[in-house]
């Protein structure tokens, strides 16, 4: 690749000196505008379209062009509704002058040129000629613009990259943002725009810091050119203008250009693969992307293949491009990929059958634009942008889909979630499943889209709606940060999120800890109120963490219950690791039948690599399940790592429990000394325990019960008691499975437990 500046020296000085004669004799110069959605700051996604030209004559700026089918109505309100604002490519800036707009209905118009010509100052020359200038339209739904595009000379083609830390190979969690804008003529490239927020300083050790490289999206690929970023002081942020990047590209690079086989990628210190990147697409479309993983899949699929891939529509055209790599095992030629119609969380029909050109081993493939480009119905685009279509790609070894990606506009960042009552502390055992995707904007906005079915009982919309984003880690319960708006479907136990009902404005601290990974989706029915559906919000890219490994009991273990009763029984394992570095919480289940469909035991122990309870609990259980002293019971034990979202299972370990004589601890309270509570019994217990405390002098007691969250759930004692040992027991009926924490107050003194209730 050349740049300008490589040229022969003739041709370099010509080309100077005409475009500085342009400049003195300001001689008549046309600038286009390709109106799309996608090029709005933040990026939005629109079916709005439109066009415009420019001619600027010596300083006088003649505006005629014309939209149409905007979402709503135009915000005339605004200043007319649409305007001349300075900024480049990536950046929002100053109106310098409102358009006039001839209504076309509500929705559409047009700029007449006798009512739009303006006289521009020298300086906003000189900044229209550095593409400093964009058109923007606003409407009622998008207030701050729903189309817009950049002043740009004359020129055979106009391409755009928006850029985001999620298009990387592999995904930047960054806040980081920007656009880039080209012109093509001939075989002479144009590059400008800007970027901002950088994690870390801009690296221009890499071979000058920001590139463009051929590859599609999804994969990565070689440096063909090197942009030339005039960089903050802080080094966070930059632009590109277009008279330091000129390029003469070859024909295999121009070819790769007009193939969507081109994409921008900057560099900083904490990534040095890139923390920006963008895939070059015409300029006048509006640009969906699919992050392809098994994380995706429903149900999802614990597998390192991965992909990307770019959705560009205009109009009614639909063209596909991008790529999927470490498949497994081999691509399924019989089935295929495709695009499918239904939201995150559920599986739909085939829409499209899209076309892969595959590699040898038929574990990776691409999509190249020329072999994808389809023509949409009205249900089928209707669908496409409320985010109700997602590319699934089948594997021999996984025919229903080995990688999947919901189809969601640009965005600065992307999230999903998988919804399982495994997920709820404590865990539930429920059928019901569900997932849900988040695209945030660098204005600090999200869009949520996805949905769930199979409730074992009605959404409890009376809890504030029934569903909710919460700020809390993968073993904590939090406060709600944003309820969630759900379409409920057939019997009140499936349900929708719209992407068009749930768009959300983050405060900061919502935002850092989206971005921390310490917001999860809950899901509260009517049988369980404080929820039957969670799952921790992840960045899209996600990949389940590796299989935990029992160590205790061994396999095939006896275990005698005999002696105290507050002899401990204890299972270990050796801890899993994740691939993301996400928190991991483990999960033990004890189980009656080796498919774990009759559990007994599904308790979520945090970060800890253990499960503790003693003789006492296990006898209660054994004594439910109908088994006499001196019998044996096998069961079955496994444990589950998950963070939150997608999980890992160990192998299944058998353990046989002899029922003995246990000695209770009850002696130990004859003659009390002191203030005491005991550990409640059974625990965990289903509905009901006993609960023993001790007093050493009379007096008012109460013992209470409160949730995680601190609130009181019930009252179990509110009178006058003497000294000595009493023991109550507690009905939790009316309670969730969850852990609760047991308060007794009396002599001035309080003492807390926890206990477990599992339905």
């Amino acid at each position: 690749m050349k740049s300008l500046n490589k040229l022969p020296y003739i041709v370099l000085m010509f080309g100077l000196f005409i475009l500085g004669l342009n400049s003195q004799l300001h001689a008549q110069t046309v600038f286009e505008a390709q109106l799309s959605g996608s090029n709005e700051v933040p990026a939005i996604t629109s079916m709005a379209n439109g066009s415009v030209m420019a001619t600027l004559d010596g300083n006088e700026l003649t505006v005629e062009g014309s939209f149409e089918s905007l979402s709503s109505p135009l915000a005339t309100d605004i200043a007319g509704g649409a305007h001349l604002h300075t900024g480049m490519a990536g950046e929002n800036g100053a109106v310098i002058f409102p358009l006039t707009v001839t209504a076309n209905g509500s929705t559409a118009g047009t700029f007449e040129a006798a009512n739009n010509t303006f006289t521009l100052s020298s300086g906003q020359v000189d900044t229209l000629m550095m593409r400093g200038v964009y058109i923007n339209i606003h409407s009622e739904n998008y207030a701050g613009g729903e189309l817009r595009g950049q002043l740009l000379p004359e020129s055979d083609t106009y391409m755009r990259s928006n850029l985001s830390g999620a298009f990387e190979v592999p995904s930047a969690k960054t806040m980081a943002n920007g656009s880039l804008v080209y012109e093509l003529r001939g075989d002479s490239l144009f590059v400008s725009g800007s970027f901002t927020q950088l994690t870390d300083e801009f690296d221009a050790a890499i071979a000058g810091g920001s590139h463009l490289h051929i590859g599609s999206a999804g994969s990565n690929g070689a440096v063909a050119i090197s942009l030339n970023a005039t960089l903050s002081e802080d080094l966070l942020s930059g632009v590109y203008y277009a008279s330091d990047n000129a390029f003469e590209l070859t024909a295999e690079q121009k070819t790769a250009l007009m193939n969507r086989m081109v994409y921008a990628n900057i560099h900083t210190k904490a990534y040095a693969g890139g923390e920006l990147r963008g895939q070059v697409v015409p300029a006048n479309s509006t640009t969906f992307f699919a992050q392809l993983s098994g994380s995706a899949e429903q149900p999802s699929v614990a597998t390192a293949a991965s992909g990307g891939v770019v959705l560009e529509v205009q109009e009614d055209t639909l063209t596909v491009s991008g790529s999927f790599s470490g498949l497994e095992s081999a691509f399924n030629t019989e089935v295929g990929s495709h695009l499918h119609m239904a939201n995150a969380g559920q599986n739909g029909g085939v829409e499209v059958v899209l076309n892969a050109d595959l590699e040898t081993n038929m574990m990776a493939g691409t999509y190249s634009s020329e072999n994808n480009m389809y023509t949409l119905s009205a249900e089928q685009k209707t669908a496409l942008f409320a985010r109700n279509m997602y590319v699934n790609v089948h594997s021999v070894d996984i025919g229903s889909g080995e990688i999947r990606g919901q189809v969601l506009g640009d965005a600065t960042a992307y999230f999903h979630t998988n919804l399982s009552g495994w997920h709820e502390i404590q865990p539930i055992m429920s059928s019901a499943f569900g997932a849900a995707s988040i695209e945030y904007k660098s204005n600090g906005n999200i869009i949520l889209s996805g949905g769930f079915e199979g409730l074992s009982s009605a959404l409890a919309t009376d809890i504030a709606g029934g569903g909710h984003l919460h700020i809390g880690g993968v073993s904590t319960n939090g406060d709600v940060a944003i309820p969630i708006n759900i379409s409920v479907g057939e019997n009140d136990t499936t349900g929708a999120f719209a992407s068009s009902e749930n768009m959300f404005a983050l405060t900061t601290e919502q935002a850092t800890a989206l971005f921390d990974e310490q917001m999860y989706v809950n899901i509260h029915s009517a049988d369980f109120q404080s929820g039957e559906l969670r799952g921790q919000v992840l960045f899209a890219s996600n990949f389940a963490p590796s299989a935990p490994v029992l160590t205790s009991p061994a396999d095939d273990a006896t275990l005698s219950l005999e002696g105290a009763a507050t002899t401990t029984f204890e299972a270990t394992w050796e801890a899993a690791t994740d691939t993301n570095s996400n928190e991991i919480s483990y999960i033990w289940q004890l189980s009656t039948d080796a498919e774990f469909e009759n559990v007994v035991v599904n308790a979520n122990v945090g970060a800890e690599t253990s499960f503790q309870t003693d003789f006492a609990t296990l006898d209660g259980l054994l004594n439910e399940l109908g088994v006499e002293v001196g019998s044996t019971a096998t069961v079955y034990h496994r444990v589950i790592a998950s963070d939150g979202s997608d999980e890992a299972i160990s192998e299944t370990n058998v353990a046989n429990l002899e029922r003995g004589m246990l000695t209770s601890n009850e002696e130990r309270l004859n003659n009390p000394t002191k203030f005491g509570l005991e550990q409640n019994y059974p625990n965990p217990f289903n509905p009901t325990t006993n609960i023993s405390f001790s007093l050493s002098e009379g007096g008012e007691t109460t013992l209470t019960v409160y949730n995680l969250l601190g609130q009181q759930v019930a009252t179990v004692v509110n009178s006058r008691f003497s000294a000595g040992n009493h023991t109550v027991s507690f009905d939790a009926s009316a309670l969730s499975s969850g852990i609760y924490i047991y308060r007794l107050k009396a002599q001035n003194q309080t003492m807390t437990k926890r206990m477990t209730l599992i339905k």
